[in-house]
């Protein structure tokens, strides 16, 4: 365990991994492809998204609905099965992952960009990777969806002198196998 995660495991907070990418980059279903191999393994995964446009917390016909419209800061649904905590203001992935604490093993947290947490970002140019590269810190593994690429050529670009590895998405064992050895780390 590096200091890093011990220190954050010693403060109450679940490891994080990062998917990042631009829209329709393939991050939701990289996300579900990891939670299937780590749930196959018996590791709990907990996932967050964040959502870079507003949206509605819950119908406004329900009775949840009816809580915050008249005030409520914060507002939980509960049932035997299923629990939605709905609330008038943003969440930090650092308060996320305190609040997954002894119930996740691992969050697989897709966008977050700015985030400090070890990432994996997907794709579809080098303009989207030197773009990528300045706005996120911590990326430890590039997955390009271009067919054709000089992944040498690639790697050379890559801002800031990250050296992550660079891998083509066509390639899907070599990529499966790399992503989850990368989330296993983490633990």
């Amino acid at each position: 365990m590096t200091g890093e995660v011990y220190h954050k495991a010693a403060q109450g907070t679940v490891p994080v991994l990062q998917i990042i990418g631009y829209k329709n980059s393939g991050k939701t279903t990289l996300a579900c492809r990891l939670i299937d191999a780590l749930t196959s393994r018996g590791i709990r995964a907990g996932s967050a998204k964040h959502d870079a446009h507003e949206f509605q917390l819950d119908d406004p016909d329900t009775d949840s609905s009816k809580h915050l419209l008249h005030g409520a800061v914060e507002t939980v649904l509960t049932s035997m099965a299923a629990t939605r905590i709905m609330r008038r203001s943003g969440t930090t992935l650092d308060e996320i992952a305190r609040s997954m604490y002894g119930r996740a093993d691992l969050l697989i947290a897709e966008g977050f960009k700015s985030a400090h947490y070890p990432k994996i970002a997907l794709i579809r140019s080098t303009d989207e990777m030197i773009a990528l590269g300045e706005q996120a810190t911590d990326i430890r593994l590039w997955l390009s969806w271009e067919a054709n690429a000089d992944l040498d050529s690639l790697a050379a670009k890559t801002p800031g002198g990250n050296t992550a590895p660079v891998l083509q998405l066509q390639n899907q064992a070599l990529a499966d196998q790399e992503i989850l050895s990368l989330a296993l780390s983490l633990l």
